[in-house]
């Protein structure tokens, strides 16, 4: 999953990527440990990454998604 730039469509900045499906939500409830990495580095569109090893994921109505 990673956090998008400000003013993201529909004002949803996160993305989650699960089993090969991007998922763009507005908000993440990780029930589970992550692990943050931050590239810099990266020529464009530096941004930080977050890993978590899931077995499951709700998408709910409110355009959030819970991960467990």
């Amino acid at each position: 999953m990673h956090f998008n730039k400000f003013g993201a469509k529909d004002g949803k900045p996160w993305t989650v990527h699960y089993r090969g499906v991007c998922h763009i939500v507005s908000e993440i409830n990780c029930l589970v440990p992550m692990v943050s990495e931050w590239k810099p580095n990266k020529k464009q569109n530096p941004r930080a990454f977050f890993t978590a090893k899931v077995k499951k994921l709700e998408l709910n109505k409110d355009n959030s998604v819970t991960l467990s």
